[in-house]
Order: C-alpha cells, then structure tokens, then sequence
C-alpha cells in the first residue's frame, strides 16, 4: 500500500521551481482510506479548495449595450455565470465630499468603505474582501494572494479631483493605509511563480536561462523524469498537457519580448515606451496575466486573485479594437453616437478576455470536474454608467463556484439598492469566513447552497 503524493509536490531544477496540477495519484486510494485513523479523516475524493477572483472593469459601461454584449459574448458559458442586478456601492457616492468618482469607485470596489478625500500619504480605504480571504487561507498556499494588473501601480499624486493615485490605482488593500501594488509584467509574474531566488546560484541560472531563451522545462527535466515514474498514465498524460500548456505560455512571453525590443515593433513606430518584457499589445498583455493567474489556481500556487484590466479613470486608447481615443474619454461620450459605439468596443473587450478565462477554468481537474467549480470568478466595478457615474445597478457577473453552492440561471435579481457588499459575504462564507458584516453590508446574499 503506497502512500499519496503530497499535493505540495514541486518538481525543482537549477533556477527553476514547478507546483503541480491536482494528480490521481494525489488523493488517498481506498486502501489507503481503510488503514489506522485514515478513514476517519479522509473521503475517497478529496474536496477541490475553495478560489476567488476578481475581475475589476474600470470606467464604467456603455448601459445601452451592456446586456446585449453579456448575452452575445458569454452565450457559450451560459449556466456557468449569472448577471447580478441590483447591487449597489453607496460608499462610491460623494457624500459631500465633491469629484472624484473614478478614484472613490475603484478604492470602494473591494473594501464597501467610503476612502477619505486626500492627495497626500495620509490615504485611508478599508481591508479588502480578497485579503480578508487571503488570510483566511495563509498558509495553505505558497501565495496568500496575487494582484495583477494591466498597468502599473500608483501610490502618490492626485489622480482624480483631490483624491490620491493610489485609490485609483489599486483594488486590494491588506489594511486602511495599505494597498497591495500590482503585478503588471507578464514575465515578472512568471519569474515569480516559477523561478527559485533563494540562493545567488539560482538567480544566476535563471538570469542564463532567461538570457538564452531556455525552458524552465529543460531545468526540471531529472525531477520530472523522477516524478513520472511513480505515477499512472493518466497523471503521465496530465502532466504532458500541463507542460505543454507552461512552454506555451514561456513561448508567448518570449515572442512578447522579441517584438518589445524590435526596431519594427509599435514601440519604434510610435515613439512609446515599452517596458521589458510587457507586451505593446495590450490584449497579449491581459492575456498572459490571466492565463498566469489560472495556472496559479490550477496548481494551487494561491486560492485568491484580483487583476484589473486597467486602472480607474484610464484614458488608454485600443488600437486593436480601431478605437485612437482615450478609454476615460469616450466613456463621457454626452450621447455622441460614435463615442458611444467606441466605448461599447471596448466594454466588449473587457468582456471578451473575462469569457476567455472562464473558458480556461472550465479545464478539469484530476476529478473531472472543472476549476471554475470550485472558484468563484468576479467581473465588475463599482461605476455603472460611465458617462454618469452612478453607482447602482453595477456591473456585475458572478461566475462558477458551482461546487461551492452557487446556482446560475443566468440573472440573478436583487431589491434595488442592496449592498454588493452583500454578495462579498456570500463569497467570504464559501472560503470559511463565518459571519455575515462586511463594508456597508446588511446580510449574505442568497444564491442557492
């Protein structure tokens, strides 16, 4: 009778570490279950952790074509999500306190509290349902949580009418004073989840590898050889795939790079900068993050994420999309019909790039069942009309955590005016946080389980 693998297997090389996926050879056999007090602690199928990830959508919604670039867009995952209506963020308000939506909206988007109005070091938000998760969770994870982003974080400065850059800028806050930052370099975030910096030979052997465009792969090859040898051919087949799916990613980072530091590359033809190892292409660049985010989640690197496609307020222009002006512009489009049809663009691909992670969560796990089962997935912000800053009826799509009790039926209707705060608290249970206050909440929200 052979002991299970440790689910806290890594395979490790010079420079180089690799979590692994959920393996067969992972969860206690029957005769495992059946010696000394084994039975009694264990079931034959061991329960998939509970996850969360937040999406954050900044600037608003074109509301005119909203519902139908939900319905046309995650047609294909319908049963899996549900459009949450109703929910508000009242904290986003003004409450006396003047302009300042965009950076109100983004600190309130996670926190439920009110920020105080300052462009100064003395800024003041709340915790963070994802970090109130995260340390929920510490220890079980080699991350409590990442934060990722499109762009770059912003701790100083008036961003928006008097109130600081870092509201704008940051959605996670491990306390009042604290933002968590952001990842926003696809190869950073790479080096960080795979790569050892313990010791000076390591960092020198990833420095070689990354100079030479080596896999990470070719490092860990006597571990892997070493690894399969003690498992079935369905964990064989498993591991093959998910290699095969971490040189691909390797592969996009690389060709990100190449073009990054090419003379014929945007960067070249348009004067802008680019950093190293940032795609110029913005799509490419949200991509590579969410697809890092949900390797994390599948080889449980961390059961908590929160990524922002852009920071609040970003004026970032999409060429991809034909749209040259600035996102923030065309949201206050004042009812011109072609600023309105750009914003919805770009609400479209805001959308896009959320379906496409859901679609890569759908993948399953050594069970059969999907991560998405078993993680609750989060678009939305807390501005609904971007061009009259509101902050009720958000935007908001609930995805998966089906094993967790929630039940999709593709729209979800809560009484006008009820705390988004509410549904944080619906998501906080699921991860073992008992109570039901968080933000300006009033109560969990019932969605089935």
């Amino acid at each position: 009778m052979s002991h299970p693998l440790s689910r806290r297997t890594i395979l490790r090389g010079a420079g180089a570490v690799l979590a692994l996926p959920l393996l067969e050879a992972m969860i206690p056999s029957q005769a495992f279950l059946r010696s000394a007090a084994a039975a009694v602690l264990h079931t034959s199928k061991a329960a998939a952790p509970a996850r969360m990830m937040f999406v954050f959508l900044p600037n608003g919604v074109e509301p005119t074509a909203w519902s139908q670039t939900l319905e046309s867009v995650l047609a294909p995952q319908a049963g899996s999500f549900s459009v949450m209506r109703g929910l508000c963020h009242r904290n986003a308000e003004a409450q006396l306190d003047g302009p300042g939506d965009h950076a109100r909206s983004a600190a309130c988007f996670l926190t439920g509290v009110h920020p105080k109005k300052t462009s100064g070091g003395d800024i003041t938000a709340g915790v963070s349902v994802d970090q109130v998760a995260a340390r929920a969770l510490s220890g079980r994870t080699q991350f409590d949580s990442l934060e990722l982003g499109g762009e770059s974080t912003m701790t100083a400065g008036d961003c928006d009418s008097g109130y600081s850059c870092a509201y704008s800028a940051n959605i996670s806050w491990r306390g009042p004073q604290t933002p968590s930052g952001k990842d926003h370099e696809p190869r950073v975030l790479f080096e960080r989840l795979f790569a050892v910096g313990d010791a000076r030979e390591d960092v020198r052997a990833r420095a070689e590898r990354i100079a030479l465009r080596k896999s990470i792969l070719d490092a860990l090859s006597p571990s892997t050889a070493a690894l399969r040898a003690r498992i079935g051919e369905n964990d064989r087949r498993k591991i093959d795939e998910y290699m095969e799916g971490v040189r691909e990613l390797e592969k996009r980072i690389e060709t990100a790079e190449r073009f990054a530091n090419s003379p014929t590359s945007m960067q070249a033809s348009t004067g802008i900068v680019i950093p190293q190892g940032n795609p110029p292409s913005y799509t490419a660049r949200i991509d590579l993050l969410a697809d890092l985010a949900a390797l994390a989640l599948q080889t449980d690197r961390t059961r908590v994420v929160t990524l922002m496609l852009a920071n609040e307020g970003s004026n970032r222009s999409f060429p991809e999309l034909g749209v040259a002006d600035g996102h923030h512009e065309v949201s206050h489009h004042g009812n011109h019909a072609d600023k309105k049809e750009k914003f919805a663009k770009i609400n479209r691909w805001q959308v896009e790039r959320f379906a496409r992670l859901m679609a890569t969560l759908q993948k399953p796990d050594a069970d059969g069942v999907p991560i998405l089962d078993s993680t609750m997935l989060l678009l939305g912000g807390a501005i609904t009309d971007g061009n009259r800053h509101n902050h009720d009826d958000l935007p908001i799509v609930l995805a998966g955590g089906k094993s967790l009790g929630f039940q999709h039926t593709g729209e979800h209707l809560s009484s006008a005016g009820t705390p988004l705060c509410n549904l944080y608290v619906s998501m906080l249970n699921r991860v073992g946080v008992q109570g039901d206050r968080f933000g300006d909440s009033t109560g969990a929200l019932k969605m089935g389980g």
